[in-house]
């Protein structure tokens, strides 16, 4: 497996934050703890032990992957009639991203967002994909081809790298499931550039939305819809926060300070 310097430079134990050796396929810490890479994807999940919301929708997302973009697309449009092929194109335009962005996406998914991310960056951006989920990174390995993105097996509230390491970090569909949202999102800050774009989202009814029997479904199947958004620090600037999917969803973006 080829791993580029330029990632190497910016890769950390996420546990002590120290520089890790890459040797073999497997990153190695100075104290002899090392991680393994596991069908071609790096895993560096700390901690181990699982725990929480983390441990219960890992187990679930890694046996629903191969369904997920389906029940999206179909499903999805069914309960709330929302084209989220179409909401997809319009949330990454509302990110600012440009040619030549070294881009961290955070829990990627199967992969709906790559493709149009690397349109954005064009092929000279440099791209990384982080999910707790191996069964949804198996999946983003089909789209490898088209995307070019590094894939990693990580805990969103544990980043394996260095601070100030990205020009935009992009997550979307997972912050209120994840056990430790609010120390994720300090996590989304800290490996950005100063002046970087920090940008997250996921499910929350609109309250222009009528409260009927197809967003009860939806809450039945999916009990974020009902969780608090996460409070935004004040570490980030220029704050845009847009309803998306049709209302279904929020949109946070802005520049750490």
């Amino acid at each position: 497996m080829q791993i580029p310097d330029w990632f190497l430079s910016i890769l950390r134990c996420p546990e002590t934050s120290k520089p890790l050796r890459y040797e073999n396929e497997i990153f190695m810490r100075g104290d002899g703890i090392s991680y393994k890479t596991i069908d071609g994807i790096p895993s560096l999940v700390f901690p181990k032990d699982l725990a929480g919301l983390d441990k219960d929708w890992n187990l679930f997302y890694n046996l629903f992957a191969p369904l997920y973009d389906w029940n999206e697309r179909f499903f999805g449009k069914l309960l709330t009639g929302v084209d989220v092929v179409e909401g997809r194109k319009e949330i990454i335009s509302l990110l600012g991203l440009q040619k030549g962005m070294r881009v961290l996406e955070v829990s990627p998914g199967p992969g709906v967002f790559q493709e149009l991310i690397r349109e954005k960056i064009g092929s000279e951006g440099e791209f990384v994909s982080v999910d707790l989920s191996l069964g949804m990174l198996k999946q983003c390995q089909k789209k490898q081809s088209k995307v070019n993105t590094i894939l990693l097996q990580a805990n969103g509230s544990y980043l394996p790298f260095a601070e100030n390491s990205f020009d935009a970090l992009f997550h979307f569909g997972g912050i209120n499931l994840f056990t430790e949202s609010d120390k994720a999102i300090q996590e989304f800050i800290r490996v950005v550039k100063k002046d970087g774009i920090v940008s997250w989202g996921d499910e929350g009814f609109s309250p222009k939305l009528p409260d009927n029997f197809k967003n009860r479904i939806l809450v039945k199947t999916n009990p974020g819809f009902l969780k608090p958004h996460p409070v935004i620090p004040d570490s980030i600037a220029s704050v845009q926060v847009s309803e998306v999917y049709g209302g279904y969803a929020y949109l946070v973006v802005g520049k750490k300070r």
